[in-house]
């Protein structure tokens, strides 16, 4: 099928239907091929749950339903043609191409990876972006997310109608979550027929930079070069719709299938090896770095002093001993896009017994199963010491490991140890890093299922007064096979050997504690045998779901049925009141391998995690039309809301809202409005385990003394974050950039509030048909922040100011890093800590000229500018628009706008065109903000302004069969390259660059098929 699909489409010379791609709007018009901020009484506005069962008009934010009056809530419309024309089978990437929508996960992460695809708003992260569906709640996604966040892998792309995205608080209407805003996904529950849609596409690239595959054979490293076809994405999705005999009811059916094959960071030039800085920060270019954990592998040894011999060795080809360090090019192994396979089936249906009785029902079901691959396991420091009685190890190798400073011992008397044979034996302190190149990359093979119901029932109880009740239960089932880990334990054993050279056996299987141990031999030239990978290899399982339980119900009621209404006011007040509950609950179990930490590349233990909570609420809103159609007062409309949550976890909390609408004229609108948004802690913040994991970029003390500094600091400065005197320039860095922290839950935490004010205008002059514009000013407020400080915070604070609770919070393992064993870590679990803000400027344009003869001419733009971003917490505050990195996360663009031109032709042809638009931003060390600047490379300073440019053409044919073809980054553009450091994983940096920013496989091409019955 995807042969003749691609085959036919590429021989077809016909051309897309024109789409205006997504552009803010309050309302959306009927003529479903454009996007445009049109306020009418004819339009079709943004619609909730109602809309889609039984025709009720509803404006997303806002439970009262009134066609006549203009929205007071800035919200931007993605519709179906918006999804196709980018070609786009995962819904967030089309999404994401919004001003307003940041990525967060990703298809492009694989490191950190939970499998899912969620939604970030305002970049204030996706725990503060509320998903619904008609309306109504998209239940949490996975059991180990932070974050809770829903995963927008469960929607049903063949039966998306449009997306409403209303950006700034909305908790008073929709409860806890509703902080940066609600992205409502509208479905056609009404279709009325039989629709098949088949799409492929592939990502296409040519490697042909000299100077990135320049510096990967300096290194010796392997880099591809040439044109380059991968990512292949395959998607059929069928919708069939019909309505009973009587017409009193509808049911709507769908069901859909997605394959998308990995890309692999060693199919691009620019991302076949992890780029460094150079040392010092000086130099011409980036390196070509790596991980410590290599193959051969890399001993270091804990008697380092000044002016002593060497700590730090690796072997050379023949296998022998030498000073030195091996790195491991981790890159060509790790995913840019992971494989992925879902499968998505489902039903919506409504039936009209009467006017006051009309039941309907919803069912959703997705099937996802991705594989997340990053590289090799091994022995990551994960043990430190061998007996000096190892026949596996050379003479030289002996003599240095074994020196009398490195011995095992206290107080500088070494310890005795005894044989089963009864002779007696001293151990070495060496920590190991070996790399687990014969088994293959580390892969978390995930898979999520979904299944969602909602039964309800709506009607009219009177003239003017109506009513809808539902119940709602959905619940995902999670399940991880880790594959290809390395045991500690058994590594453990495995390396302690006695014996003879020729008959070298674990001391485990002679005092019998593990007969089944094979000695592993990674001290010499050879690899590591089958017996003994088998032995040393390790799975590890999990299990677990999230469960979400709703039951909600609301009364409405027009005043104008029974003219109660303002004297100066053709439109009556509405009402709406209600009351909620809701329950989540998480259960996440794991086996003992993960439990006990005995994973090696895992950072540390994870442990299993089990809550629950619920919470009562009651809401109220209000509308009253106060004046309208009067001079200087076409419409003047005042909206309040509030409701009242009970959480049995986080106590009483309110959240509240008051707007205003202003129309002098027809032509022209002004809006205000503040929102006072909350959000509860989640399970997993209140309650999972705290463990050792990798958490921070940095360790400002870590490296050699140059003039009697390290990295511009002081040996005072390093003694407050927990550097003694006698470690000072010894500590070693890790090359990967990846430091440890102690993470975990609070149950402690209180709920985040939120302050949002936006205001604005709307301009759509009757003396131009076809011309609408927009401008909303908004700025939000976080307080009591839920999360975690950070690791490179706490450490960039306690060096500068020595406050003693973050310099308490560090703590150093015997060799003085943060990094080669689960004893150096910085404390880092949640807690309620400063605040967020955001504030800017979202702006946005249409015009649609439609013509007799030549046909129908689109042209619309989308932009937002961020103002400030800014992070303020234990006594550090910095402001992140127009940064990127540790502290700051990926990217954030002042400037992001989207741009589109379309034709739709008489006879069907059309084009469109986008060009999508990213401003410069900056490496947060290189601002002069105390809290963020530090040293940094030149070629890490600045991203430069990235430009995008789309293409899509189609034919409609014989009302009947669409064909489409377009490419995404048609001109192939490479995302911007930054080091490790730069883009660190911490932040969704894969690769040497930002991929769910920027487009980082290259140009996407596409094709797709419809057929219509």
């Amino acid at each position: 099928m995807k042969k003749n699909i691609l085959r036919g489409s590429l021989l077809t010379t016909t051309v897309i239907a024109g789409v205006l791609a997504g552009v803010p709007a309050f309302a959306q018009t009927a003529d479903a091929t454009q996007t445009a901020p049109v306020e009418t009484s004819d339009a079709t506005p943004p619609a909730n749950a109602n809309a889609g069962t039984g025709g009720d008009i509803v404006v997303t934010g806002s439970r009262i339903s009134n066609p006549n009056l203009t929205s007071a809530s800035p919200i931007s419309v993605v519709t179906a043609q918006d999804i196709q024309i980018r070609g786009g089978s995962r819904i967030e990437d089309v999404l994401n191409t919004l001003p307003q929508s940041f990525a967060t996960q990703t298809s492009s992460v694989s490191n950190g990876s939970t499998g899912t695809a969620t939604l970030n708003l305002r970049n204030l992260g996706d725990q503060r972006t509320l998903v619904l569906v008609n309306g109504r709640r998209l239940m949490p996604g996975d059991p180990v997310s932070k974050s809770s966040a829903a995963d927008v892998n469960v929607i049903p792309q063949a039966l998306i109608k449009r997306v409403d995205v209303l950006t700034g608080g909305a908790s008073s209407v929709y409860g806890s979550d509703a902080v940066a805003g609600v992205v409502n996904f509208i479905l056609d529950t009404d279709y009325q027929g039989l629709s098949l849609t088949s799409s492929y596409g592939l990502y296409n690239h040519n490697n042909d930079s000299a100077r990135f595959q320049g510096l990967a054979a300096a290194r010796g490293f392997p880099s591809p070069s040439g044109n380059v076809a991968d990512g292949q994405q395959f998607d059929v999705n069928l919708k069939v719709g019909t309505g009973t005999s009587d017409g009193k009811g509808h049911i709507v059916g769908y069901m859909g299938y997605r394959e998308i094959q990995p890309i692999l960071q060693g199919r691009r030039d620019y991302s076949a090896c992890s780029l460094n800085a150079p040392a010092g920060n000086t130099g011409a270019d980036y390196r070509c770095g790596g991980s410590a954990t290599a193959a051969p592998a890399n001993f270091t040894l804990t008697d380092a002093v000044q002016g002593g011999p060497p700590t730090s060795y690796t072997l050379n080809s023949a296998g022998q001993l030498i000073a030195g360090q091996t790195l491991y090019n981790a890159n060509p192994l790790n995913y840019y896009q992971r494989p992925d396979k879902r499968f998505t089936a489902g039903f919506m249906a409504h039936y009209d017994v009467s006017d006051a009785f009309k039941p309907y029902a919803e069912f959703n079901f997705m099937d996802d199963r991705t594989v997340a691959q990053i590289a090799p396991s091994g022995d990551f420091g994960n043990t430190t010491t061998l007996n000096c009685n190892n026949p596996l190890l050379s003479a030289l190798q002996v003599a240095t490991f074994c020196r009398a400073t490195n011995l095992v011992g206290t107080n500088g008397v070494p310890t005795v140890f005894t044989n089963p044979d009864g002779t007696t034996y001293n151990k070495a302190n060496v920590i190991i890093a070996r790399r687990n190149v014969e088994g293959g990359g580390r892969q978390a093979d995930i898979t999520h299922t979904s299944y969602r119901f909602v039964a309800g029932v709506r009607g009219d109880l009177d003239r003017g007064i109506s009513y809808d009740a539902y119940g709602q239960y959905g619940t995902t089932k999670y399940n991880l096979i880790y594959r290809n880990e390395f045991s500690v334990s058994k590594t453990v054993r495995a390396l302690d050997v006695i014996g003879t050279a020729a008959n070298p056996v674990c001391r485990s299987v002679v005092d019998g504690s593990d007969p089944n141990c094979v000695p592993l031999n990674i001290f010499g030239s050879a690899a590591i045998t089958p017996a003994a990978l088998n032995y040393v290899q390790q799975s590890g399982f999990q299990q677990g779901e999230t469960k979400e339980t709703v039951v909600s119900g609301s009364v409405n009621f027009r005043g104008g049925e029974y003219g109660i209404q303002s004297p100066f006011s053709e439109e009556g007040i509405g009402l709406s009141i209600g009351a909620e509950y809701r329950k989540e609950q998480l259960r996440l179990e794991v086996d003992q391998a993960f439990q006990s930490g005995d994973l090696a590349g895992q950072g540390g233990p994870t442990l299993p995690n089990s809550g629950q909570y619920d919470v009562k609420e009651v809401f109220a809103e209000i509308q009253v039309p106060l004046v309208t159609d009067r001079p200087f007062f076409h419409e003047l409309t005042l909206e309040g809301g509030y409701r009242y949550s009970n959480y049995s976890t986080a106590g009483s909390v309110s959240s509240y809202k008051g707007q205003l609408t202003w129309a002098p004229v027809r032509d022209l609108t002004f809006r205000g409005g503040y929102n006072r948004a909350v959000r509860a802690p989640n399970i997993q913040e209140l309650f999972v385990a705290q463990s050792v994991q990798i958490d921070g970029a940095t360790d400002p003390c870590a490296g050699a003394a140059v003039n009697g500094l390290v990295n511009g600091n002081t040996a005072a400065q390093c003694a407050r974050i927990g550097v003694p005197a006698n470690r000072f320039g010894l500590i070693l860095a890790n090359p990967s950039e990846q430091y440890n922290g102690l993470v975990g839950g609070n149950p402690n935490l209180r709920p985040e509030t939120a302050d949002t004010f936006t205001v604005g205008a709307v301009f759509q002059p009757t003396f131009l048909p076809g011309f609408s514009a927009t401008v909303d000013l908004f700025s939000i407020k976080v307080k009591d922040i839920i999360g975690v400080i950070g690791a490179d915070t706490i450490l960039s604070q306690c060096l500068q100011t020595g406050n003693p609770t973050l310099c308490g919070a560090i703590n150093r393992d015997a060799n003085g890093t943060l990094w080669q064993t689960p004893q150096g870590y910085v404390v880092d679990t949640n807690v309620n800590a400063g605040t967020l803000k955001t504030r800017g400027i979202d702006v946005s344009a249409n015009y649609t000229l439609r013509t007799d003869t030549a046909g129908t001419f689109n042209a619309g733009f989308s932009g937002t500018y961020v103002d400030e971003l800014t992070s303020s917490k234990v006594g550090a505050e910095f402001d992140c628009a127009g940064l990127y990195g540790a502290q700051c996360g990926f990217p954030q663009s002042k400037w992001r706008h989207r741009a589109v031109l379309s034709w739709t032709g008489t006879s069907g042809i059309g084009i469109s065109g986008t060009w999508r638009h990213l401003s410069p931003t900056r490496f947060e060390r290189s601002t002069s903000d105390t809290d963020l600047a530090g040293a940094f490379y030149a070629r890490d300073a600045r991203v430069p302004a990235q430009n995008y440019f789309d293409l899509a053409v189609s034919a409609r044919i014989e009302g009947k069969y669409t064909l489409r073809i377009g490419a995404n980054n048609l001109l192939d553009k490479m995302p911007p390259i930054l080091s490790s450091t730069a883009a660190p994983i911490g932040s969704f940096g894969n690769g040497n660059t930002y991929p769910g920013i920027y487009d980082a496989a290259g140009r996407y091409i596409f094709t797709s098929f419809t057929i219509d019955l």
